[in-house]
């Protein structure tokens, strides 16, 4: 039997987009609710893809240019 490990805990919208992801690049999932009272829920994936799935994750990672970051601090967006 496989080890299963929590890949991330977040709101349903956000572990639905990020379990979609990782189940159309072969890496299985599975959700449970981690907090009845916020409905927030974790993403497991196996133990042994765990490295892979976070590589993958980081791949469409929001990246914030250098003029993107002087824009918000100036106020601008």
């Amino acid at each position: 039997m496989s080890e299963w490990v929590t890949l991330l805990t977040g709101l349903p919208s956000d572990v639905a987009a990020v379990q979609s992801l990782l189940n159309a690049n072969g890496i299985p999932t599975f959700t449970m609710q981690a907090d009845p009272y916020t409905g927030t829920m974790s993403l497991l994936v196996p133990a042994s893809k765990f490295e892979e799935a976070l590589q993958l994750l980081q791949q469409f990672e929001p990246s914030t240019s250098d003029d993107e970051a002087a824009d918000e601090g100036n106020g601008k967006t």
